[in-house]
């Protein structure tokens, strides 16, 4: 069932946002472009990460490579919606995030470590941004659901505020067999949860114009 689940389920369940932004792409703003490129990468490196399976190759080079990608694209997402002013500072961010990345894949856990390091960096990172979003809107009277990128923004923050308990332990329950299944589920719950926020924030951008322009 939990196989079912993981290999099937959730990677179908990646096209719901992905249909719907390509369908609404000319209405995106440049945020919102970039969670849907991130949501497709995202989507085919889990797709190829199925057929090394099947093949019984490792994975966890994946992992790394992921985190890479996921810390840049949510980064330059938040460049946008923060002030401008901020962005050199973001970009920076990601350039010495990106080499630790690569320092800790080839030095520090050894290749066949699920990267228990750098994704809850990642995590944290991402809720501190998803959190730095709600205080900026805290003071607006707009309706919540109004507001786009609130859809997109609370995606992100439940997801990686469950996944940075998550990614810290996990080489303790894979190591242990203990619950692995029951936490991978449940990761993949709160991650099909996170892409209907994400549909949902592509589909208002139909009719809506985002509170979060590029400036």
């Amino acid at each position: 069932m939990f196989d079912f689940y993981s290999t099937y389920i959730v990677p179908i369940s990646a096209l719901i946002p992905i249909f719907i932004g390509l369908r609404n792409y000319l209405c995106l703003p440049a945020p919102f472009k970039l969670l849907l490129f991130f949501t497709i990468a995202g989507s085919l490196l889990n797709l190829i990460s199925l057929i090394m399976m099947a093949h019984h190759y490792h994975t966890v080079g994946l992992f790394h490579f992921y985190t890479i990608l996921e810390f840049t694209f949510i980064t330059l997402i938040f460049s946008y919606v923060y002030d401008k002013r901020w962005r050199p500072y973001m970009y920076f961010m990601v350039a010495i995030f990106d080499i630790f990345c690569v320092i800790n894949y080839f030095f520090i856990q050894n290749k066949i470590e699920f990267n228990t390091y750098s994704r809850p960096i990642c995590a944290f990172i991402i809720v501190a941004f998803c959190m730095g979003y709600v205080i900026k809107k805290g003071a607006d009277e707009k309706k919540w659901t109004d507001d786009n990128f609130n859809w997109i923004n609370a995606g992100l923050l439940m997801y990686y505020a469950v996944g940075f308990i998550i990614f810290i332990f996990f080489n303790f329950f894979l190591e242990r067999n203990i619950f692995t299944d029951i936490v991978w589920t449940f990761h993949d719950t709160i991650l099909i949860i996170e892409y209907v926020l994400f549909a949902i924030g592509f589909s208002k951008c139909r009719s809506q114009i985002t509170t979060t322009q590029p400036s």
